[in-house]
């Protein structure tokens, strides 16, 4: 691992800027964002970098891993059912950022509304002073048009923006006081602790877990599987204070964790620790007051309308997840179906895998591999998995019936996994990586980690793919969703909303700065 000392000697820290599509939204609607991360005015050699949702209490209410690719991530935010209608504070950084508290750019914060129409404001209706902390605003720019017709199509020139640019075009949020709009760095949390220990994610997302035994073997392995679409498995040993570091390179899809230890008779004693820093809010940062009037329905209800429509006509697709390079390379590999089915894995081997010597030993089953190098036998058992899953009981394995299994895959060398080594390897793959039904082993942990964003993609930047279309309908409360825009003529269309909407421009300058810039317009009948 590498030390947060020696990193400092060779990068900058991190600085963090964000594009959002819009900052008011309904619950279970959708926050389109663009992040990007630079480290010395280069793209960050950073992997991974974290967003949360926080509540006026500095409390949490959604958290997610973003995987970064050169510097750079773009997805959609799902704006959970449970919250009360308030504002919040959407904030990114990475792993190395919050220690940046020079040009205070490490952590970029904006503040969003969300409405839920089932649980109105719970914060007292008194107005606030003027805010402690002033927000970075965007600059402004003009177009030509501030009063446009609605389910028409517009075009207005850019040709003082930088290309490439981001840009978004939503309805404007009437909710939030003018003092609170734009973004705002570091400066509103309270200082780090100095002996926070900081490890570089520069290869992919580090899981940090810790054994809680009272006495730590620092000499015990403990194993880390990831699964999802793909499936792959890690190792750690602890440090004297229990730390274990698991590096999952370049996974960056999975739905859940399974922890074993090499020790597997004994009880694991095992916790993931959050990956998001402990960021707490100054005591003079005071969230605006949302208040919602009786004259607020109208536009409400055009709100609840667009977020209950958007989910059936306006696609979002599902990316798919880069194939995943192991370091096994098999000797052989089995395709089940090519060979006759027997109920148990213990008949499968001995009836068509040479490699796989099946013996009893002190009354269990044990699995010995050729060891082809040396031309004879290991006398210890292979590493055995399912879909990455260890499985360290052969006597269990030997009875599974492996109907589901598609294919093994078996290396019949010394393999050397971090600082173990083992006698050769048998690796089960089943057709719909679920295990094919094996349980999962006996003082094995399940762990629903914090989730890593998935790939999607809008069909089209104007998030309505029949636009014109008769009788389909079209109350999209954002009309523009671009990342990389290159044009000097924008073109979009508006939708059945009226009311006023903002056009948002973001685009490195000469100087490798990020700039936002901003425009406002009405759309009428």
């Amino acid at each position: 691992m590498i030390s947060i000392p020696s990193f400092g000697q060779n990068w900058e820290n991190d600085e963090v800027f964000a594009h959002i599509s819009k900052n008011i939204s309904l619950i279970n609607d959708q926050i389109w964002f663009y992040l990007q991360v630079s480290n010395g005015g280069q793209p960050s050699p950073s992997k991974i970098a974290y967003v949360e949702l926080i509540d006026r209490e500095s409390l949490p209410v959604l958290q997610l891993i973003l995987p970064l690719n050169q510097g750079k991530v773009e997805g959609l935010l799902e704006i959970p059912s449970h919250l009360e209608s308030d504002h919040y504070l959407l904030r990114f950084y990475t792993r190395i950022s919050p220690l940046n508290d020079e040009n205070n750019r490490g952590v970029f914060n904006q503040l969003i509304t969300v409405i839920n129409p089932k649980k109105g404001p719970q914060t007292p209706g008194t107005i606030l002073g003027k805010n402690t902390y002033p927000f970075e605003k965007p600059g402004d720019f003009q177009i030509a048009e501030i009063s446009m017709k609605h389910k028409s199509e517009i075009q207005v020139p850019l040709n003082s923006i930088k290309s490439p640019y981001q840009i978004s075009i939503s309805i404007h949020n009437p909710f939030l006081p003018e003092d609170f709009h734009g973004h705002i760095g570091q400066e509103i949390y309270q200082p780090l602790e100095k002996k926070t220990n900081i490890i570089p994610e520069l290869y992919g997302h580090i899981i940090h877990g810790k054994n809680l035994s009272m006495e730590v073997d620092t000499t015990e392995t403990f194993f880390l599987s990831a699964h999802g679409k793909q499936s792959v498995l890690h190792s750690a040993k602890p440090d004297p204070l229990g730390n274990l570091f698991f590096e999952l390179g370049p996974i960056m899809d999975f739905d859940f964790l399974i922890a074993q230890s090499l020790y597997y008779e004994k009880q694991l004693n095992f916790s993931p620790q959050s990956p998001f820093w402990n960021l707490k809010l100054k005591e003079d940062f005071v969230f605006p007051t949302l208040n919602l009037m009786e004259e607020d329905r109208v536009f409400l209800e055009m709100l609840l309308l667009a977020a209950q429509l958007k989910p059936h006509f306006y696609p979002v697709n599902a990316g798919e997840p880069q194939p995943i390079v192991t370091g096994l390379v098999a000797d052989r590999t089995y395709h089940l179906n090519d060979y006759t089915r027997f109920d148990n894995i213990e008949t499968t081997l001995r009836e068509y895998v040479p490699e796989v010597l099946v013996r009893r030993q002190n009354r269990n089953i044990v699995f010995k591999l050729l060891n082809t190098p040396l031309g004879n036998l290991f006398q210890e058992n292979p590493l055995i998995l399912i879909d990455a899953m260890p499985v360290f009981d052969s006597d269990v394995l030997a009875k599974f019936d492996p109907k589901d299994i598609e294919k093994l895959e078996v290396l019949t060398r010394e393999f050397s996994f971090n600082k173990d080594k083992f006698s050769g390897v048998l690796s089960f793959t089943s057709f719909q990586n679920d295990f094919g039904k094996f349980e999962l082993p006996k003082n094995a942990l399940y762990l629903n980690y914090w989730p890593m964003l998935k790939t999607k993609k809008l069909e089209t930047p104007h998030f309505n793919p029949k636009i014109g279309t008769a009788n389909y309908p079209d109350f999209r409360t954002s009309l523009l969703w671009n990342t990389n825009q290159s044009t000097s003529r924008l073109q979009f269309y508006t939708s059945e909303i009226k009311g006023k909407f903002e056009i948002k421009v973001s685009y490195l300058n000469e100087r490798s700065e990020l700039q936002f810039l901003q425009s406002n317009f009405e759309i009428t009948d």
